[in-house]
């Protein structure tokens, strides 16, 4: 296309499709380059033809010693254009397994899922494509993968746009150096340390020696594999259809009478929906595996970064929590405290007078524990019978008064307990993801 003021706004305005209408709030997330700096400036024209409510966002990642600089740029090319513009910082970040630029991308995508907007535009264009693309290749990724940025995509019940996902560099370049617009220029994007950068400035210019249109082809291909990411989203439905309770959980009897190949589609799928992040094929293959040759009465895991996988009584479980740190032993206090899993709330109604000191905390391991109105037994087993999976149930809150543990969350009080003399507990568990 070309860089003309006019068709750029005009290709925004069909990628937007019914969001360009009043009443609609579209928010475009601003870094403060020239890509987003083009979408926001493209956006206020469009505001003018179409009234919609337009804001910004902009994500102070804190990385650069010019990062405060950048947040207050931002805030003035806003000012300028009359668009209210959020700054959000974020905390310092901890490199995780996929490295400083991933735990930047995972902490920005969390704010992005909680933006107050319909739409969440974003200025990737066709070179951010073709450059993942490649990166998701050399990673050895499959279609998902491979169909690198999507046009459209939904995120956290709002709808994630990228206009320019067609749209050369160069296109936009152009229209801002036409217009004379001003952008930050990000002193990490030199850096070939970075392989998204290694192959922005080594790889595809000396591809493009030999293929010029390289971009253009691994853009088209990307759109290619979005459609076979499609195909294999609706066979992975189908074939689950037949192996899900009334409830659309899996069934890992029934999930493990599929081909091979299809218990991998389906379980990738099923994880993808749910924002698991899949680190490696291996990963995925293990958990299949472990599908198609459990015992009926075991118990498996397979991690995924963050998350634990549970194969458990005929289900696939997930952890979220299986990383948290669980809160130390303390003093009880009155109000709500969230746990790993769930939430407990203390009340002291009326005049109780509490005559020692009690400590809320993980219950552990290797307790044995009297509930009222029951014999005494280990508790593992105690909260096995109550239903609670095996990796919660040392982490389960418990109240202890002079060493001794007399309420567990899922059973109640010790026996001998006067309960009116305590405070009271309420106990709300999380609901368990299932696949």
């Amino acid at each position: 296309m070309t860089a003309g003021m006019d068709s750029l706004v005009a290709h925004i305005h069909a990628a937007l499709g019914d969001y360009c209408k009043p009443g609609h709030k579209i928010c475009v997330a601003l870094s403060g380059g020239m890509d987003s700096v083009v979408l926001l400036q493209a956006l206020a024209q469009l505001r003018v033809q179409t009234p919609f409510a337009l804001s910004a966002l902009h994500v102070n990642h804190g990385l650069s010693p010019h990062a405060a600089d950048w947040a207050e740029f931002c805030q003035q090319a806003c000012l300028a254009l009359d668009v209210p513009c959020e700054i959000s910082t974020l905390p310092p970040l901890q490199a995780s397994g996929g490295g400083l630029e991933r735990a930047a991308r995972e902490a920005r995508y969390a704010i992005f899922s909680q933006v107050d907007a319909d739409v969440l535009c974003m200025a990737h264009h066709q070179n951010d494509r073709a450059e993942t693309l490649l990166l998701n290749l050399f990673r050895g990724a499959g279609p998902h993968g491979l169909a690198a940025m999507p046009g459209t995509r939904f995120l956290n019940g709002k709808c994630l746009i990228r206009p320019f996902i067609d749209v050369p560099r160069s296109d936009l370049r152009a229209w801002a150096e036409t217009h004379d617009f001003r952008w930050i220029e990000d002193e990490s994007n030199n850096n070939l340390h970075f392989r998204r950068n290694y192959l922005r400035h080594v790889v595809l210019p000396a591809v493009g020696q030999q293929f010029p249109a390289v971009v253009s082809v691994l853009a088209r291909t990307a759109a290619q594999m979005q459609e076979q990411t499609a195909l294999l989203a609706r066979l992975a439905e189908l074939d689950a259809q037949g192996c899900q309770d009334e409830n659309g959980h899996l069934i890992i009897s029934k999930l493990a009478l599929l081909p091979m190949d299809a218990v991998r589609n389906v379980l990738k799928h099923r994880l993808n929906r749910l924002g698991v992040n899949i680190p490696s094929a291996r990963r995925l293959e293990a958990l299949a595996e472990q599908i198609v040759d459990v015992r009926p009465d075991a118990e498996v895991m397979v991690r995924f970064g963050d998350i634990a996988c549970y194969l458990w009584r005929d289900q696939i479980r997930l952890d979220r929590a299986a990383q948290h740190r669980l809160p130390g032993l303390a003093v009880l206090a009155t109000g709500g405290t969230a746990w790993p899993d769930g939430q407990l709330t203390i009340n002291y109604p009326g005049k109780i007078i509490v005559q020692a000191e009690m400590k809320i905390g993980p219950v552990g391991q290797g307790h044995r524990f009297h509930p009222q109105g029951r014999c005494r037994g280990v508790l593992s087993e105690l909260l096995r019978e109550k239903g609670a999976p095996p990796w919660v149930r040392s982490r389960l809150p418990g109240l202890w008064q002079d060493d001794k543990l007399c309420w567990v969350a899922g059973i109640g009080w010790a026996s001998g307990i006067e309960v009116g003399n305590y405070p009271e507990i309420i106990w709300m568990p999380s609901v368990a993801e299932i696949l």
